[in-house]
Order: structure tokens, then C-alpha cells, then sequence
């Protein structure tokens, strides 16, 4: 009886070994934990565009008598924006270029100013994102200074009275890849300001131009500028 007693106490010392043991070698339910999303969001964008600057000086008048014919020269110019995206439909652009333009009436070709033109332009956009290709739309502020201005026709004394203007945007953007697009664009500026001819304010311009352009882009990150600082 001793024995057996013995026994019986020895197989549940065992028995209470073995079954930690045995459970430790089965598969685990328990879930992984889960890692961290990255984050592959690149809010800057940065373009070089061609644009054709296509101003449209109808309207335009000298001592509130609109001038025949008017009309100003249309111009192509390099160009370069940057755009910050807050969302990936939310962003903002600005553009910066310099473009010159002759105003003539009236069939001639003597000009009544010849002027160049300083016109940053910031828009809000709202972006759709429809995977390679984004289409966009955007409205914003135009301000143009008018610089060196001189008119031969009217013995060079024009002084042409910088000006703000609403603007209006739509364009697309498709992916080449991750980082590389190719972008057509088109904004419409109502541009009207007004000038000194002589001692006297009364020349009323209106340039109201179409501007359309193509380029290339190169979208980033934060994790891009820290790798090409760390590398420099």
C-alpha cells in the first residue's frame, strides 16, 4: 500500500512538470504585436515649367478713350513653383517668373510702353488624387509689380501702378514614379490696373493674361532633405 501511495504521488509530480512543458512547445495564439505605419506622405513639390504668357489688352484706355486695337505682346518664360501639400487633396502653390510685354494700339508698332513684369502668384488647391494622375483645381491672389517701364510714344514718362488680382487655376499632374511627374497647367489672372502718363493718371490697362504652361516635377519628404543634408 506504501508502494503504491508512492507511487501515484510520483506520476502527479511528474505530471505536474510535464503539461508547463508540453504547453510551451505549442504554436502561440497570441497575436503579434502590430509595428507602426511608415509614413510615405511628401508634402513639397517642386516644378520647372515652359510657360506662354497670353495677355489680352482689350478695354484698354488713354484719357478714358478706349484705345483701337490695343493689345499686348504675348511672351514664353521659364518658370519655377513650389508647392506645400497639407493633405494629400489640400496644397498650396506658389510660382515666380519675370516677363516682358509691348503694349501698341491702333495697328502700330511704335509702343506706348514697354514694360516688364514681376507677378508672383499663390493659389489654393484642392488636389483629387486618382492614383498616377492628379488632376487640380485652385484659386488664389496675384500681385504684379511693373518694373522699367519706358514708352517711345509718349516721350518715355509711364508710370504703371503695381496691382493685386484674383486668380484662377486647373491643372494635372502624372506620376512617372514615386517622386518624378510631368505637369500642363493653366491660369487665368483679372489683371487691371492703371498709370501716370506725364503728371497725369489717366491710362487704364488691362492685361487679364492666360497663362499656360508644361514642365516636370520632383515630389519629396522630410526623410528626403535629412538624407541629402546627412550626405552633404
Amino acid at each position: 500500500m506504501k508502494t503504491l501511495v508512492s507511487c501515484a504521488f510520483a506520476a502527479a509530480l511528474l505530471s505536474c512538470v510535464a503539461v508547463p512543458a508540453f504547453a510551451a512547445d505549442l504554436p502561440s495564439t497570441k497575436a503579434a504585436p502590430a509595428l507602426p505605419a511608415i509614413d510615405t506622405f511628401d508634402p513639397f513639390l517642386i516644378r520647372v515649367r515652359g510657360l506662354a504668357v497670353l495677355p489680352d489688352a482689350s478695354g484698354t484706355k488713354l484719357a478714358d478713350k478706349t484705345l483701337s486695337g490695343a493689345k499686348l505682346s504675348d511672351n514664353g518664360i521659364p518658370e519655377v513653383d513650389f508647392t506645400y501639400f497639407f493633405t494629400k487633396n489640400i496644397a498650396a502653390e506658389l510660382i515666380a517668373g519675370v516677363t516682358h510685354h509691348r503694349l501698341t494700339a491702333g495697328g502700330s508698332n511704335v509702343a506706348l510702353a514697354n514694360t516688364t513684369l514681376l507677378p508672383p502668384t499663390l493659389t489654393l488647391q484642392y488636389h483629387f488624387a486618382l492614383g498616377q494622375l492628379d488632376p487640380y483645381v485652385g484659386v488664389g491672389v496675384n500681385y504684379t509689380w511693373f518694373l522699367g517701364t519706358k514708352s517711345p510714344a509718349l516721350n518715355g514718362v509711364v508710370n504703371i501702378h503695381s496691382a493685386v488680382a484674383p486668380a484662377f487655376q486647373f491643372g494635372a499632374d502624372y506620376y512617372l514614379t514615386k517622386n518624378w511627374l510631368i505637369n500642363v497647367d493653366a491660369k487665368y489672372i483679372m489683371l487691371e490696373t492703371d498709370a501716370n502718363v506725364g503728371a497725369r493718371n489717366n491710362l487704364q490697362l488691362k492685361v487679364n493674361p492666360w497663362i499656360v504652361g508644361a514642365g516636370i516635377g520632383y515630389r519629396f519628404g522630410v526623410s528626403d532633405v535629412a538624407a541629402l543634408v546627412a550626405k552633404y
